[in-house]
């Protein structure tokens, strides 16, 4: 992150009053940086010996751009990879933000750490694309945006997560983005261009794909624009059942995640539109798209349009 959007953020470490909450079980975290890696095939291989010494699993993506991880342990085994990480020379990790929440144990059922040309696949190509440590929407935190909300500031929140992750938790009266995959950041632009007057804000949870989804923003001429620093789950850590409405979808086996038992649900079924947080696929193979499909709807295939019923 630019020098220039850090002041009165907070500092970008894990500390150890947060892991007393998680010392009972096992902690997932969550973390990306963009910073240079010259030799993201070598740096690959040695995550995967580190991993594979502490003995946790987890995915890892990781690109001459940065590394974007995930990983679940114990707070002992935790601690000892984040150490390695902020310790090695393949490039600069020393201030990375590992962000954590509670674990199940068995939110990873392998490790997977893999070379890409993007720690987020955004299709963009080569020429518009952006890089984060240049140009990126101003960063607040989760107060700032407390205050935004509670003062009635005037902005406009899109949500820079996938159609699914929005359809069970998003912020009260933020816009939908539609996209399939982050891939669908450059067509679904347009639809948000009445937005390029307004102070917009880009949201999605934990922050990686909002470094490059507010820079595509300023690049289509938004005038003011602005990220949640450390993402959708920063801000319901800190406050718990406030302004998100739902459950934060999650990338492993835990499906969603949320920080209070007393919350509501928003989630619908696309068959029967009854309350729910299950998900599913579409049954046609080829398409395999998440969705949202309750406990009676489940029993039976479930497809999400009639051509792929076909």
């Amino acid at each position: 992150m630019p020098d220039r959007v850090r002041k009165g953020l907070p500092e970008s470490r894990v500390d150890a009053q947060e892991y007393s909450h998680f010392m009972a079980g096992s902690i997932i975290i969550i973390y990306y940086k963009y910073t240079l890696i010259a030799d993201p095939a070598a740096f690959v291989a040695w995550l995967r010996l580190q991993c594979e010494e502490i003995g946790i699993f987890g995915r890892m993506l990781v690109a001459h751009e940065g590394i974007n991880g995930s990983v679940e342990g114990t707070p002992a085994q935790i601690t000892e990879y984040e150490t390695r990480l902020r310790t090695q020379t393949f490039c600069d990790l020393a201030d990375v933000w590992f962000k954590s929440s509670p674990g199940t144990g068995h939110a990873f059922k392998k490790l997977k750490v893999k070379v890409r040309r993007e720690i987020v696949a955004t299709g963009l190509p080569t020429a518009a694309d952006v890089d984060p440590n240049l140009q990126t929407g101003q960063h607040i935190a989760a107060a700032e945006l407390h205050d935004w909300i509670t003062r009635g500031e005037e902005f406009e929140i899109i949500d820079m997560r996938n159609e699914y992750e929005y359809n069970v938790g998003h912020f009260a009266g933020s816009h939908n983005s539609t996209m399939a995959n982050f891939r669908d950041l450059i067509a679904i632009t347009p639809k948000f261009d009445n937005l390029k007057t307004k102070k917009v804000l880009t949201v999605c949870t934990y922050g990686v794909r909002c470094e490059k989804a507010s820079a595509y923003l300023q690049q289509q001429g938004f005038q003011d624009v602005y990220q949640l620093h450390g993402g959708i789950g920063t801000y319901m850590k800190a406050y718990p059942g406030q302004d998100f409405q739902g459950s934060l979808y999650v990338f492993d086996d835990r499906m969603t995640e949320q920080f209070t038992p007393d919350y509501v649900k928003v989630g619908k079924c696309f068959v029967c539109a009854a309350t729910s947080e299950r998900f599913g696929n579409c049954a046609n193979h080829d398409c395999h798209k998440q969705l949202i499909i309750c406990e009676s709807c489940g029993v039976e295939p479930v497809w999400c349009t009639a051509e792929c019923r076909q």
